[in-house]
């Protein structure tokens, strides 16, 4: 996952899928600080993006999932799946 994160780039249209997707997730983003979690979430994400054409409604609900952090940005709360 961290090297997804290095090697896609992802094209001005699935950019904003995942901009849209760090203003709808509960943390801001793949975590809630950018530590290690949010590198590798990050290329999930952008896995998920390009290679099955997830929304940013669909990443920002697996971010939530995947919750764990508990740093000190972390929001406490569940997200329900849909």
């Amino acid at each position: 996952l961290l090297n997804f994160q290095k090697i896609i780039a992802l094209t001005a249209e699935q950019q904003a899928v995942y901009d849209e997707a760090v203003k709808m997730s509960h943390e801001g983003g793949p975590c809630c600080c950018k530590c290690w979690r949010w590198y590798a979430f990050e290329g999930l994400a952008k896995y998920l993006i390009t290679e099955y054409n997830y929304n940013a409604e669909q990443i920002a609900e697996v971010w939530d999932l995947e919750d764990g952090c508990g740093g000190s940005g972390h929001v406490d709360g569940m997200h329900i799946l849909s």
